[in-house]
């Protein structure tokens, strides 16, 4: 691990803080562009709805319908509904904001392949969304789903201040558990610490929960959300090695190596 300079004087720190504030800087602007980009790129209402349909038909299909299950457990208890909406809204950047803190401070010869992994899952959650309009379970209230934000907390969604940065048809994947998946995988690969790792393991299981039970997300959101940020992982680092780092060393013939030796 890499750790802080030796001493840890403010001379040797301020630089590595100059360029944090630079690089988180450039994270928030890129993530505030993101969402801006999310917001103006909502989906149709009639295809979001279509393709809702389809998601319900394809869950029922495979058995995965169990969404109106979960909430109906989560609406039995008022103090377990109020922590999955807390979850649901104030985690979701949080983790993955101390996860980069963290990487960049104490793993900084792996912060590169944790900031291109995150940027692709951007990437590849705002075409999703763009080519897959995806209506949320809170917006069939006849089905028996409930939206828990709006039902304890008046959430309005129609507030010029949300809808501008609000896409209502962003569910395919849920990047929730595609950010809760990437912090636990990634902890996992670059920390040996079980805390931390059990820590992320934790939180990934309570967001899931977090997102079914709120009506925000299908089950097969979830599931393309892991899927994504796996992917991201097993893929990102690996197209970020220079190909001199993948080459094995070619072992000379017993004469060639002897030969060298005896003229080196």
């Amino acid at each position: 691990m890499n750790q802080w300079p030796q001493g840890r004087s403010l001379e040797a720190v301020q630089p590595r803080i100059r360029v944090a504030l630079m690089e988180f800087g450039l994270m928030a602007s890129l993530f505030g562009l993101y969402y801006v980009t999310r917001g103006i790129a909502a989906g149709r209402a009639y295809d979001a709805f279509q393709n809702a349909f389809l998601v319900m038909r394809i869950e029922r299909a495979l058995g995965l319908n169990f969404e109106q299950t979960v909430q109906t457990f989560v609406l039995a208890h008022p103090l377990l509904t109020t922590v999955l909406n807390g979850i649901y809204t104030y985690t979701h950047l949080w983790t993955v904001v101390l996860f980069g803190v963290w990487a960049f401070f104490f793993m900084p010869q792996r912060y590169r392949e944790v900031r291109a992994t995150f940027l692709a899952m951007l990437g590849v959650g705002l075409l999703s969304y763009t080519l897959f309009p995806l209506a949320p379970p809170r917006f069939f209230p006849w089905r028996g789903f409930v939206d828990t934000l709006a039902l304890s907390r008046g959430v309005n969604y129609d507030h010029p201040g949300i809808a501008t940065l609000y896409n209502p048809f962003a569910a395919m994947p849920s990047l929730h558990v595609a950010f809760s998946v990437f912090v636990c995988v990634g902890l996992c690969r670059l920390s040996r610490s079980w805390l931390l790792r059990s820590l992320g393991f934790v939180h990934t299981l309570l967001m899931t929960f977090a997102v079914i039970g709120t009506g925000n997300h299908y089950v097969l959101d979830c599931l393309a959300g892991t899927t994504l940020a796996i992917s991201a992982w097993y893929l990102v680092p690996r197209l970020l090695i220079h190909p001199a780092e993948n080459r094995l060393p070619v072992p000379l013939p017993t004469e060639l190596s002897t030969r060298h030796r005896l003229l080196g």
